[in-house]
């Protein structure tokens, strides 16, 4: 047993709220999908169970109450997601799976992807349907959890496709292929295409959208802002001012400022009107990667689970109006926390993508029986 295995075990002593965890399906039952082949393919579900929670600390007044994952591998997907009814998803890649939480319940209910598509990042359209980049098959996976099926498409280039997300404009889908130096767009309507950048190599990397309907995204390997006007094909392109921080993600705020995380330098910049503003974390080492921003203005964002290193292992706020910043350590050595996002709530949710367990940071959990949840969720 690993020292990850046994600290999980030791730690489950202690556990609250627990109970037996339900059989998992089988997941053999599941298709397997090649490179190339598309098609529609059904989706089987789990029995919606409970699995062992603690809370592993505090941070800016929050409570940080950390779940286990039914998953048995820990590699999660790159980011989490909120769909319109309100529940949570997460990506389990290794085991070809997307995973439901129930925010009110805390009930997980596991659904199995076809066999061999290693699900990376997902975003989720406006009416509940799943975008997923099957990283491993270089494939775009529809997934439709009310008619349980996934439709698999093969874009027209190969490039080491990643990250991905859906424009609130249009609902069109857009994801990097950083080794093909492109961004690509995809419609039902219109199909694939392609926007090829123009400085070569450039590593595009997690995107996001503005008021306007404009693309912004990083340069990895070249240390630039860029920003892609689809309906026009034109690009933008800013200098860093912090050098050799690999820029991995892209956020942008309700006011339009751009938000750019530099796991190897240790930095988050903010990006307005044509000025950078660089916030350094006292972390060396640190890999931030996701951010999020809450009702009040503060940045939360994770250190670790960048191309699979462990980083600082610690969630974070920032105060940009004065710089400070205040962390939390993940108990857990090497857990890698990654993918944060906030929810209608103004609730929390990240991956501890290494260790096999995502986390809640808001108010303490106060649970809704899942009787009433499921009644909720009919109306």
């Amino acid at each position: 047993m690993n020292r990850l295995s046994i600290g999980a075990a030791l730690v489950a002593i202690l556990t609250v709220g627990a109970t037996a965890a339900a059989p998992a399906q089988d997941a053999l039952d599941a298709p397997f999908i090649r490179p190339g082949q598309e098609g529609v393919f059904p989706v089987k579900v789990g029995v919606p169970q409970q699995t062992a929670r603690r809370v592993i600390g505090h941070i800016a007044g929050r409570e940080v109450l950390e779940i286990d994952s039914p998953g048995r591998v820990g590699n999660m997907g790159k980011i989490m997601v909120e769909d319109p009814d309100g529940f949570i998803w997460y990506l389990e890649t290794r085991e070809d799976k997307a995973i439901k939480v129930d925010p009110k319940t805390l009930s997980l209910t596991e659904h199995y992807l076809p066999r061999g598509s290693g699900p990376y990042s997902h975003a989720v359209d406006r009416h509940g349907i799943h975008w997923i980049t099957a990283h491993g098959i270089e494939m775009l996976l529809e997934f439709d959890p009310k008619k349980g099926t996934v439709t698999t498409r093969s874009p027209p280039s190969f490039g080491f496709l990643i990250h991905i997300n859906v424009s609130p404009h249009d609902d069109t889908v857009y994801f990097c292929q950083p080794g093909a130096n492109q961004i690509v767009a995809f419609h039902r309507d219109r199909g694939f295409k392609e926007y090829r950048l123009p400085t070569p190599n450039s590593g595009p990397g997690r995107l996001d959208f503005d008021s306007s309907g404009n693309i912004w995204f990083p340069g990895l390997y070249v240390d630039k802002l860029i920003k892609l006007d689809p309906r026009t094909g034109g690009v933008q392109e800013w200098d860093l001012p912090v050098k050799h921080g690999t820029a991995s993600f892209v956020r942008v705020d309700k006011n339009d400022d751009v938000w750019i995380s530099l796991p190897m330098g240790d930095h988050i910049l903010k990006f307005k009107d044509g000025k950078f503003t660089s916030y350094r974390i006292p972390t060396k080492g640190s890999l931030v990667s996701t951010t999020v921003a809450d009702a009040d203005g503060f940045v939360w964002f994770t250190e670790g689970g960048w191309r699979g290193s462990a980083g600082g292992n610690k969630i974070g706020r920032l105060d940009p109006r004065t710089g400070k910043i205040d962390q939390l350590t993940i108990p857990t050595e090497n857990a890698q926390p990654l993918g944060i996002i906030i929810d209608r709530e103004g609730t929390m949710w990240f991956e501890q993508m290494n260790a096999g367990r995502i986390c809640r940071v808001g108010k303490p959990f106060t649970p809704v029986p899942e009787n009433r949840r499921s009644s909720e969720v009919r109306q």
